[in-house]
């Protein structure tokens, strides 16, 4: 049944945007429904606000996407908490592995070896990103106090990145610096971390798949790049 198939993805996929190795929309782009998942997305707009279930059904294909929201957020709040015990009580092995999975993570999503070949100019955007990392890892956010508002930018750029497949949203916190506020906050529901943090995401959900895949389709491989450099650099800092 399709129920059973969009609610495994979605639990999934909820595992991957906890961990910065896989994101979300790939595990999508697996189960070959990435391209349905983001029309619905693309159908979140105040001209289709309505309290008539049918049309709600109907234009969101709720039969689908509920057993897909319900089991992503399911999967996000069962392995939180695996993942803040390992923060807690083994900070360091955690992250001396997250380090070495993200600048691995950073080859295979640029695969810049190849792409720098084939078009050298595209080295800049590999600098750019690295250079981007090194800014961030330097802002000194301390992430058991990450104020509101940057938590709130947080979340509209690591949900931007869960639209885009082969980069986890969390390998992006994790460069801004608050991936372990934002898991205690799920793992505590702390809503002092969650609330900022949660609308950022929904905003992000809202305004940006159609700009976030315009730009990615526009120019896939700057932006990979990019990104690439971006990871590599933060992953590097955690070691």
């Amino acid at each position: 049944m399709l129920q059973i198939k969009y609610a495994c993805a979605g639990f999934l996929m909820g595992i991957a945007e906890l961990i910065p190795g896989i994101s979300g929309s790939t595990i999508a782009v697996i189960f070959n429904i990435y391209k349905n998942l983001m029309s619905i997305l693309t159908e979140l707009k105040w001209s289709n606000a309505s309290f008539n279930l049918g049309k709600l059904t109907r234009v969101f294909q709720l039969r689908l996407f509920a057993p897909l929201i319900f089991s992503m957020f399911l999967s996000i709040l069962l392995f939180s908490k695996g993942i803040d015990y390992l923060l807690t009580n083994y900070e360091q092995p955690f992250f001396l592995l997250l380090g070495w999975l993200m600048m691995l993570l950073s080859i295979q999503v640029g695969n810049f070896f190849t792409a720098i070949i084939s078009k050298p100019t595209l080295l800049i955007f590999l600098i750019g990103g690295v250079f981007l990392g090194f800014l961030l890892s330097n802002l000194g956010v301390d992430s058991a106090n990450a104020h509101p508002l940057y938590l709130f930018i947080s979340g509209i750029i690591a949900f931007a990145f869960f639209l885009i497949p082969g980069i986890s949203g969390s390998a992006m916190l994790i460069a801004l610096g608050v991936y372990g506020a934002v898991i205690k906050g799920i793992s505590n529901f702390d809503f002092e971390t969650l609330i900022p943090f949660g609308a950022g995401c929904f905003t992000s959900l809202v305004l940006l798949p159609r700009l976030i895949l315009a730009i990615y389709k526009a120019y896939e491989d700057q932006m990979l790049l990019i990104f690439s450099g971006l990871i590599f650099c933060s992953g590097y800092f955690l070691i």
